[in-house]
């Protein structure tokens, strides 16, 4: 059980790292079929990939779009580690959670075949673009899981507030009752003395009606 485990983790980790890893293939794009580096990010979308090779790639020149082939790219970029000082056009597109670079050498597109150390250079110029992606994809889960922390530390003051609140009203209801209670002892009393004063009051009258009764008899 122990073994299948272990290698059923193992195969996820080659899965997981197949996909992040540059792969060439040959695309069609707006200057025709051309030699490509493609990259197949998790859980990212179209949308975060823009966002962040706009970001990845603002030092190498202005980033543009062709709207018709649903392209963008840089003219005359300059990319050390892959051309040195040299001048190349990068062209890419986006498609779902995948990326294609196309490095236009001005000899012809950037391949494995004949351009080996260009295409290293490119090769971890696309992978660190990947991980780039993945940060920012964890720093956005991380600021949602924040948040998320953020509204639960609230609702738990909120509840604290709440339980604080609850236990004044009880302790006012509790002072009430007690101060009810003293009322209620100190009303019976009362009573009582006020019944003896009744019956007291009532002789009182009873003689002056007797003596009023025997006037002129």
């Amino acid at each position: 059980m122990k073994q299948i485990v272990i290698c059923f983790f193992f195969s996820l980790l080659i899965h997981v790292f197949s996909f992040a890893q540059p792969r060439e293939n040959k695309l069609q794009m707006s200057l025709g079929i051309q030699n490509g580096l493609s990259v197949t990010i998790p859980d990212a979308d179209e949308d975060l990939i823009d966002k962040v090779w706009k970001k990845y790639t603002k030092g190498y020149g202005k980033l543009a779009r062709n709207k018709k082939a649903k392209e963008e790219y840089i003219e005359g970029a300059v990319i050390q580690s892959i051309h040195g000082s040299n001048a190349m056009d990068v062209y890419v597109s986006t498609e779902d959670n995948s990326i294609t670079a196309f490095f236009d050498l001005k000899n012809g597109f950037l391949n494995s075949e004949n351009n080996p150390m260009e295409f290293k250079g490119a090769t971890e110029f696309m992978q660190e673009f990947s991980y780039e992606v993945q940060r920012e994809k964890t720093r956005m889960d991380l600021e949602e899981e924040q948040d998320k922390l953020k509204k639960l530390n609230k609702k738990m003051g909120d509840l604290l507030s709440d339980n604080k609140s609850y236990h004044k009203d009880i302790d006012e209801a509790n002072a009430r009752i007690k101060k009810a209670e003293a009322n209620i002892i100190s009303n019976e009393k009362n009573q009582d003395l006020t019944k003896s004063e009744i019956a007291n009051q009532t002789k009182a009258v009873e003689a002056v009606q007797q003596k009023l009764s025997k006037i002129g008899k």
